[in-house]
């Protein structure tokens, strides 16, 4: 199995205030903060900081990476009342990306990628947009209501 750094940011979090961070492992790195990412921004630099570990894959990644969070990140907050988890990790040497963001909202995002073609349109164009970038995507249903979305991002 190949090793897999794991930034995890949510409400479950616990310990002091901060960031704790436990080796689980060799070429594991799991962190926790308490307060979660909130932000666009937040969870850019997580997501920075992760692929950052692997410098040899280049700034594609990264830029797909940023966007796809950024999306997601700003759909929560505007549309489900905000980020109630997030996670990033990567594998096969830094050459793939999982990003898990989690909220509220029982509602799927919108699957209409004509959007993209339309220059007067004024919003809509983030999950299509996600989709295009990635290489893989889920939504599922939280126990307690909400979802997670899952997306895959690869060299």
């Amino acid at each position: 199995m190949p090793a897999m750094t794991d930034h995890a940011y949510g409400a479950a979090a616990t310990g002091p205030p901060g960031t704790e961070t436990a080796g689980a492992g060799a070429g594991t790195l799991r962190a926790r903060a308490v307060g979660g990412v909130r932000t666009a921004a937040e969870a850019r630099a997580v997501v920075a900081e992760v692929l950052g570990r692997h410098p040899e894959v280049g700034d594609r990644l990264l830029g797909d990476a940023r966007l796809a969070v950024t999306e997601l990140v700003t759909n929560a907050i505007r549309h489900a009342g905000g980020v109630t988890g997030f996670a990033a990790r990567t594998s096969g040497g830094g050459r793939v990306l999982t990003i898990e963001v989690e909220d509220a909202s029982d509602a799927h995002p919108l699957d209409d990628r004509t959007v993209l073609g339309d220059p007067a349109r004024l919003g809509g164009r983030g999950w299509p947009l996600v989709q295009l970038v990635a290489t893989g995507w889920e939504v599922r249903p939280l126990p307690g209501g909400g979802k997670r979305i899952r997306v895959v991002l690869s060299v």
